[in-house]
């Protein structure tokens, strides 16, 4: 499918890649080539501790800097199962809200399944299929 534009897309992560961020990532890299930039590199400096107030406000700050210019969010609904993403998450997806990016959920991989509680967060599901995400986060960008 031609797009006849680069697609700004943040992947939902917690400071390392897990198995659907990088599922996900070699997904839209194989569908969409250069018509899309993933915004959603998971870094970690060793250094900043996210408990102190400067390490969390440094990491928010970074997080809200890769979201801010997306067209859309990929919501791993796979990733939000693991207990301690979901505070990192829970804050991708209060950016995403703030600058008005819709949020598309993805189930886990290789299941169908998702919890009340991210569906709660969704704008639109879509399963594991470049076309259906990129389609969902055109038309949901034009309201």
């Amino acid at each position: 499918m031609s797009y006849g534009k680069t697609h700004d897309i943040f992947i939902t992560h917690a400071w390392r890649y897990h198995g659907e961020w990088t599922e996900m990532s070699g997904l839209m890299e194989a569908a969409l080539g250069r018509s899309w930039r993933n915004f959603s590199v998971p870094w970690h400096d060793p250094a900043m501790d996210a408990n102190t107030e400067t390490g969390g406000n440094f990491i928010r700050n970074w997080l809200e800097t890769q979201v801010m210019p997306v067209h859309g969010v990929i919501l791993l609904s796979g990733v939000y199962k693991v207990k301690s993403t979901q505070k990192w998450l829970d804050m991708e997806v209060e950016f995403a809200r703030k600058h008005q990016k819709p949020i598309i959920v993805v189930p886990p991989y290789e299941d169908v399944g998702i919890s009340d509680d991210v569906l709660a967060m969704a704008d639109a599901v879509c399963q594991w299929d470049a076309d259906e995400i990129i389609s969902k986060i055109n038309e949901l960008g034009q309201n």
